[in-house]
């Protein structure tokens, strides 16, 4: 049977020799000086035994081994910070635009941001519809969900803040809003509106989170 020897790795980045199935990593983990050796592991491509070989204890980073990971977070942190004030220039252009009569259109592309006008949605419906097949509401972009959620507040005309998304991010224009016509629409929307905060207050927790994660130098993958 074929032997191969990994070379060191965390459980955050396995060795790619390993990534051929998640279990693999995490019963290395398990393996220690009193128990060197796996029961054999059934992957896709047949069994492995995994042997454990040693270990290096964790310690603090070096400065020269740190020294990647700093530029690199603080490279992050002035992009996001460069781009969330060149969104907040991009919204006063915007606003005063609107204010003054001007083409929202041509301010857009002065800015040098991308339009984009989505088809007519209704969040409500489409939660209400994915209740009445037993489903959950259907698995959308981010960005997309974020910017649904971003116009539930707004009035025709409106526009919002900017919001970081990844390495980019949105500035939303609510068009207009047709009524709504159901007789327990108060309900509804009071249901719906409560649903809407509580999912941006677990946004604003996963940015918050995502950002000190990053700061620690920390990475987490499915498995």
């Amino acid at each position: 049977m074929p032997v191969k020897e990994t070379g060191e790795f965390t459980a955050a980045a396995p060795d790619p020799q390993l990534k051929a199935d998640p279990q693999l990593g995490a019963a290395a983990f398990k393996l220690s000086a009193q128990e060197t050796n796996s029961d054999p592991i059934q992957v896709a491509d047949g069994f492995y035994i995994l042997h454990f070989a040693g270990i290096t204890e964790a310690h603090p980073l070096t400065l020269e081994e740190a020294k990647s990971k700093i530029v690199e977070s603080m490279k992050k942190s002035r992009s996001r910070e460069v781009m969330s004030t060149k969104g907040a220039e991009i919204v006063n252009q915007l606003r005063e635009a609107k204010k003054s009569g001007q083409s929202l259109e041509a301010t857009i592309q002065k800015a040098g941001a991308k339009p984009e006008k989505l088809p007519a949605f209704s969040l409500m419906e489409e939660e209400e519809k994915a209740k009445a097949e037993d489903k959950e509401p259907k698995n959308e972009q981010a960005d997309l969900a974020a910017i649904k959620q971003a116009v539930a507040y707004l009035n025709p005309g409106d526009i919002s803040d900017f919001s970081p998304s990844g390495e980019n991010g949105f500035i939303a224009i609510l068009e207009k809003r047709e009524a709504f016509t159901d007789t327990n629409a108060g309900e509804k929307k009071a249901a719906f509106e409560k649903r809407i905060m509580d999912n941006k207050q677990r946004i604003v927790l996963y940015e918050w989170l995502h950002d000190r994660q990053e700061a620690a130098g920390l990475k987490f993958e499915k498995g």
